[in-house]
């Protein structure tokens, strides 16, 4: 019996709470012939009888006593921490959850998901992190954050995606102390200078591939590393700058800047959540992204 099984765990702490062969057989589902048996190859591995009769009851002996205890403490570690693995409890959970966001996605989307995450678990903690793109596949694999949110293509492999919402892009310009939609042709678009950031590169990217098709560039004004620098800049200057369009919402409250719809076509923007299939099936992972899902998609 040098490596036994594990089920006489149970078998300890049957007997240590029955005081009965017959009764612990009967909790554990076994024969009674079962259970002296194991108790015969535990009497035998501990060079002890364990369990004794004592009148109507099995009494432990000491060393029975201190197995039992050992019992008693292993089988709490393996329910509280191994079988309740598959188990969450939002009302109760203390677990932080990391996710990776973009500027935009911290200044737009955050607020939204620390108020769904105080309602629905208080006691938990929603943790953004900015990672560089081409570490995210590993840091999703790795554990070292939950979800990636945004518009951020093809990650790697054994990733799961899911769409969350669309958002288009629009221009926005100087303007007044009263907010207005106005107009802007082709050509004073590709004429006017923009007010780029680093953070919206993607987006960038997509306006300046439409521009080539029209056999223009892009117009760069200034290239900021902030994306709350933007507004300032239009509201203060004749640079414009395409953004989301729920950005430009937020930007023409910081700002007087007017809000305009682009004179070229571009697809709409899908956002979407990321995660390793490592955490795939977790339960407080999988609750974490419904979350995400109802709160974000109204």
């Amino acid at each position: 019996m040098n490596q036994p099984d594990l089920n006489f765990l149970y078998v300890v702490e049957a007997l240590i709470e029955e005081r009965s062969v017959s009764r612990a057989a009967a909790r554990l589902d076994l024969t009674q012939p079962a259970v002296s048996h194991a108790l015969g190859r535990l009497r035998e591995l501990f060079q002890d009888d364990l369990f004794v009769r004592a009148g109507a009851v099995m009494a432990p002996t000491p060393v029975g006593e201190r197995v039992a205890e050992g019992v008693t403490h292993a089988l709490a570690i393996i329910r509280q921490e191994i079988w309740s693995a598959k188990s969450f409890d939002a009302a109760t959970t203390t677990r932080t959850f990391s996710v990776c966001l973009s500027d935009m996605g911290v200044i737009v989307l955050l607020p939204k998901l620390l108020a769904a995450l105080r309602e629905r678990a208080p006691n938990a903690t929603l943790r953004p992190i900015q990672v560089p793109s081409v570490e995210l596949a590993t840091a999703l694999q790795d554990g070292a954050i939950d979800l990636a949110i945004g518009y951020l293509g093809k990650l790697g492999d054994h990733l799961y995606q899911q769409p969350l919402f669309r958002r288009s892009l629009v221009g926005i310009i100087r303007g007044g102390t009263e907010r207005k939609t106005v107009s802007m042709s082709l050509e004073q678009f590709i004429a006017s200078k923009h007010v780029v950031a680093s953070t919206l590169a993607l987006t960038n990217q997509l306006l300046e591939k439409e521009l080539r098709r029209h056999g223009a560039r892009l117009n760069i004004g200034v290239d900021v590393p902030y994306l709350l620098a933007v507004p300032s800049l239009v509201a203060n200057s004749d640079f414009i700058a395409a953004v989301p369009n729920e950005l430009a919402d937020l930007f023409a409250r910081l700002a007087d800047v007017d809000v305009f719809p682009l004179p070229v076509e571009l697809a709409d923007l899908t956002v979407q959540q990321f995660w390793h299939a490592r955490y795939h099936n977790d339960a407080g992972h999988r609750w974490f992204r419904n979350m995400v899902v109802e709160t974000l998609r109204q």
